[in-house]
């Protein structure tokens, strides 16, 4: 899919310096990178609740019995 952003001059000329620091062979790949970046930032609080639904969970209790049994 084509899309088309207005960026100043100095995003511009920083994607293209990111690109070519990293080996990046245009500026849609770092945009690519980018939107991978922004999505796994995203996950942060999505982990969180996940921990904290399962650390009021009776499973945590279970697996805190399970291992404490003193093998490593």
């Amino acid at each position: 899919m084509k899309l088309s952003v207005s960026l100043p001059e100095e995003d511009v000329d920083f994607l293209d310096a990111y690109a070519q620091s990293q080996g990046i062979a245009s500026r849609s790949a770092v945009l690519h990178k980018a939107v991978r970046l922004l999505r796994a930032a995203e996950l942060g609080p999505a982990y969180e609740q996940a921990w904290a639904d399962w650390a009021e969970s009776e499973d945590q209790d279970l697996w805190d019995r399970a291992t404490a049994d003193g093998l490593s």
